[in-house]
């Protein structure tokens, strides 16, 4: 082999060894690169991506491995071309086309969702809540200023909260005085509708709470009581679907996580 031959080869081998290095996961032979992961992170916070928690971004690695999923399932082509609102109205239209949302609740499970949603006590305000809860202060702060900002409950819940329920948006359901915590009473109960908490630390975390709705007990047998329900239960379910819904497609598509001496949590979220 000459010299030149040599050099291309080392070259080449180097170049390989730097993208392989480089690829945190494969999504139907497709590279997702640690680039792109801080693309995603700094578009999502608007910071650099040294300044997000190991948990944000782990977070947001999933959410990525979600989208490319996505894209891969539809046959979108060359998605790492097009622009960010691009990418979105793509992701988008793939989750409702191979992701439909399940049909609406019937009347009977209206009726038992209502029923376990109105357990409050006889008198005294109650709240309709959602949280999000984040592993600090610092994050909890970032998270409410996004929230602040206009993005969606919701999005800003599946992508960084720790919440038991935080891929069905973070809902708390009504609630009463005396049925919270002290500190949680002390920064919720002063809120109106759309309002956000200050965060609130707790050994769980540091919580962020949105006010959905505010009423007097016994205010909720209006007519249009059900049909939020109904909406409310429907998202719900919507969600939960989704989720097995994308699992599926992961398998069909193939993904594998090689993330190796990163400095975030990574794991395969596809896999049980």
């Amino acid at each position: 082999m000459t010299r030149e031959a040599l050099g291309v080869a080392l070259l080449f081998a180097l170049t390989a060894c730097r993208e392989s290095s480089d690829t945190l996961a494969v999504v139907k032979g497709h590279p997702v690169r640690l680039g792109d992961l801080k693309a995603t992170v700094e578009s999502q916070t608007g910071r650099p991506f040294g300044d997000a928690s190991p948990e944000l971004v782990a977070s947001l690695f999933e959410g990525l491995l979600e989208e490319e999923v996505l894209l891969a399932a539809a046959g979108v082509p060359a998605a790492e071309t097009l622009s960010p609102a691009a990418r979105s109205g793509k992701v988008r239209e793939a989750a409702l086309r191979l992701c439909p949302p399940p049909p609406l609740p019937s009347d009977a499970e209206v009726d038992a969702f209502l029923g376990r949603d109105l357990g409050a006590t006889p008198d005294g305000l109650r709240l309709r809540l959602r949280q999000l809860v984040l592993p600090d202060q610092a994050a909890a702060r970032e998270a409410r200023e996004r929230l602040r900002k206009g993005e969606d409950f919701a999005v800003v819940s599946r992508q960084v909260s720790r919440a038991p329920n935080a891929s069905q948006g973070g809902l708390l359901g009504w609630v009463s005085s005396g049925q919270l915590p002290p500190e949680f009473e002390a920064a919720v109960f002063g809120l109106g509708p759309g309002e956000l908490s200050e965060p609130v630390p707790t050994t769980a975390g540091w919580h962020v709470f949105q006010v959905t709705e505010r009423r007097a007990a016994g205010s909720g047998a209006d007519p249009a009581r059900r049909e939020r329900a109904r909406a409310e239960l429907a998202a719900q379910r919507a969600e939960s679907a989704r989720g097995g819904c994308v699992r599926s497609l992961a398998a069909q598509v193939g993904v594998e996580v090689r993330c190796s001496n990163v400095s975030f949590p990574c794991h395969n979220p596809f896999e049980a």
